[in-house]
C-alpha cells in the first residue's frame, strides 16, 4: 500500500505562485529537486522521494 502524498503547499515570491511539497523531517538536511523543461513535480516519483527522505534529507520538489 502506497502512503498518502504529502499536501501540496504554496508559496509566493517575486509575484510568482508555486506550489511544492515536501517528505521527510523538515529539520533535515534539504535537498531541491528539480525537472526542467516545464515537467511537473508529480515527474519525481513518490517512492524516490520516500527513499531520500529515510536517509536524512527533507526532499522538496516543485512545480
Amino acid at each position: 500500500m502506497n502512503p498518502e502524498p504529502p499536501p501540496t503547499l504554496h508559496a509566493r515570491a517575486n509575484g510568482i505562485d508555486l506550489a511544492y511539497d515536501s517528505f521527510g523531517d523538515p529539520a533535515g538536511q534539504p535537498l531541491l529537486l528539480i525537472m526542467g523543461l516545464g515537467t511537473q513535480m508529480i515527474a519525481w516519483d513518490e517512492a524516490f522521494c520516500a527513499q531520500l527522505a529515510a536517509r536524512g534529507c527533507r526532499v522538496i520538489r516543485f512545480d
